[in-house]
């Protein structure tokens, strides 16, 4: 298959090497002998693999580049009950096709790009002069992202092509089917397996390490209820001890400086200005763009950990009070200061859920679009390996010690200070308290979306939403997977494969 990235320039975004590269030959056209020679050239690859973290659907750009709206890490929470965008509202709503375009089909392109841009990096790294135990690491490193791309099409398309080798042109190239989900899934294992084996277990700098690709593979144990590796895989991360809660505030773990070596950042969409640059301030400025639901505003506690419904903590007249600390560094609300200075009034720039995104989000640098900031999308991170580690334990065993140490470690760290779990919560009451705290953790960090998949509760909530524009959400069953591009199934027509199929329920 063609997968939109035959006879395209793959684009390389060199932080560090000025717009020279840009103008070298196509990767997949390198082996000639102009390229894969000498460590900087694999080291000027390894960028630009590293650089599709923040292209496409994994990031957000609105500036005058003409590139348009990606999809952005927080944009995932659109299409759940967490928020809102007009950009993706076809996708929230269940109105897409094959040919929707927007997230649906960008998901598709991006993570391809990458995987080729992988494979012809592994095809070619043996000749390049350099260090074994470097090339080894990179080789580790490439084989992780690959990994994690073809992790996401399996979440999002279920069967997918599987290719290991750069794609030619000659015909036999656009001949692949799409392998069954499981196949894939072992690839991908197999990917992180050797990433977890051959990188270095430090601290994560920008670079992914053990701990990364650990942290993955117990995203794929529980994304296939293998419960018990899952909690093997997250205890081994915890107790190797490379990671741990940030204690210098909740908000600042998403903003610069309080990234920079961040103990609990595992991996990360990294940004270097002025070559590459965050849109997360200004997202400010686009009300219609990414609005939080009250649905996710609700679900804070009060401070003593009682929901608002029945807390007496709860005023109705000041209703972000009292509340879990987490909600005023993740979500702008009402009368709060913005943009240096002004009062956030919903009604007055048109954000009509009554809300806009904070996490991630510097206020004082939000006041024009085109700010070059410099935060990073964060993809994983300590907190997240912990509450797999509880989920995954308390599906096991119950809600053992180690269960609520691991949440109450969240939930009480310096920033939040929020009481301890109730003591004698059922396995049922404890699996309910785990997601909720997933939700109120890692909200607007792309999280939930996958989390409803995999807990298959998509289905059932999605339904209940009403969106700000008035529109009720639906969710058919065949939404659960996406249909791929429909200029896929057109290149498979033109070069007659017949085994190459449309997502069940798109036909």
């Amino acid at each position: 298959m063609k997968y939109n990235i035959k006879h395209l320039i793959i684009l390389i975004m060199l932080y560090s090497c000025g717009k020279d590269f840009l103008n070298r030959n196509p990767l997949d056209q390198q082996s000639s002998g102009t390229f894969w020679k000498t460590k900087a050239d694999a080291d000027q690859a390894l960028t630009a693999i590293y650089s599709f973290l923040i292209q496409g659907y994994n990031y957000t750009n609105s500036t005058n580049t003409g590139q348009g709206w990606g999809a952005g890490t927080p944009y995932w929470e659109t299409l759940t009950d967490n928020a809102y965008s007009g950009a993706f509202s076809n996708v929230a709503t269940g109105a897409i096709e094959a040919t929707t375009g927007t997230i649906q089909s960008d998901a598709y392109n991006t993570s391809y790009k990458a995987i080729e841009a992988c494979n012809i990096f592994l095809a070619n790294i043996a000749n390049v002069s350099m260090d074994d135990t470097e090339r080894n690491t990179d080789i580790a490193e490439v084989r992780f992202i690959r990994g994690y791309y073809y992790f996401l099409l399996t979440q999002l398309y279920g069967d997918v092509v599987l290719s290991f080798q750069p794609l030619g042109k000659e015909p036999a190239s656009y001949q692949f089917g799409r392998a069954p989900k499981a196949v894939v899934l072992d690839s991908v294992m197999s990917d992180f397996r050797y990433a977890a084996a051959n990188l270095p277990n430090t601290a994560y700098k920008g670079h992914v390490v053990r701990g990364t690709a650990l942290g993955y593979i117990t995203k794929v144990f529980l994304a296939v209820h293998n419960f018990q590796e899952a909690a093997a895989t997250a205890k081994t991360i915890m107790t190797e001890g490379r990671f741990s809660l940030y204690t210098g505030g909740y908000r600042k773990l998403f903003l610069k400086p309080g990234q920079d070596n961040n103990p609990e950042i595992l991996f990360s969409g990294r940004y270097q200005v002025p070559g590459a640059y965050s849109p997360a301030d200004y997202l400010y400025t686009y009300s219609s763009s990414l609005q939080p639901l009250s649905y996710l505003v609700n679900d804070y506690e009060c401070t003593d950990g009682q929901p608002i419904t029945t807390s007496p903590l709860y005023d109705p007249t000041k209703p972000y009070t009292n509340r879990d600390p987490r909600l005023l560094a993740t979500i702008l609300v009402p009368g709060v200061l913005y943009k240096g200075g002004i009062v956030f009034d919903p009604a007055a720039i048109g954000a009509s859920s009554g809300f806009l995104n904070k996490k991630g989000v510097d206020s004082t640098r939000a006041t024009v679009i085109g700010t070059q900031s410099d935060q990073d999308w964060v993809y994983l991170r300590y907190a997240d390996v912990l509450l797999m580690y509880a989920e995954a334990q308390n599906e096991i065993a119950g809600p053992d010690a180690s269960v609520s140490d691991a949440v109450n470690a969240i939930r009480t760290r310096p920033g939040v200070g929020m009481p301890v779990l109730p003591a004698g919560l059922s396995r049922d009451d404890m699996r309910t308290a785990i997601r909720h705290e997933r939700r109120i953790e890692l909200a607007m960090e792309g999280q939930r979306y996958f989390d409803m998949k995999r807990w298959a509760t998509d289905r059932i909530i999605i339904p209940a939403i009403k969106d700000p524009s008035g529109a009720s959400r639906t969710f058919p069953l065949r939404d659960t997977l996406w249909p791929v591009p429909q200029s896929e199934m057109d290149i498979a027509a033109a070069y007659s494969n017949s085994i190459f199929r449309q997502t069940p329920g798109w036909q």
